[in-house]
């Protein structure tokens, strides 16, 4: 196995009861801002099929700090404050080391 510098995640995020929708398409907005952001080479938003008011996202970046300017910058037509008003607690996040595969260059 070859040492790589991308950095990937799962993030499953909890909304308020009944929010759910309103938090993936929230999500999707953020997602439509990291169409641009330097070094995002995946940034995919899914609703849990068991779970109505679950939303996963998975993220793969070139490496951490492309991830933290991404994350911490704007989010395009979004806040952080957009998302976090949504959820019903933390995110859970699955901190990950992307090896490759079919959509990675």
């Amino acid at each position: 196995m070859t040492e790589d510098r991308r950095v990937g995640r799962y993030v499953r995020m909890m909304a308020r009861e009944g929010q759910g929708n309103r938090l993936a398409d929230t999500l999707l907005k953020v997602a439509n801002g990291m169409r641009d952001a330097e070094g995002c080479e995946l940034y995919l938003i899914n609703i849990s099929n068991d779970e109505a008011d679950v939303v996963w996202v998975t993220e793969v970046w070139a490496d951490e700090a492309a991830s933290d300017r991404a994350l911490n910058g704007e989010l395009g037509e979004v806040g952080i404050g957009d998302v976090l008003e949504l959820l019903a607690g933390p995110p859970e996040v699955v901190e990950l080391t992307p090896l490759g595969g079919a959509g990675l260059r």
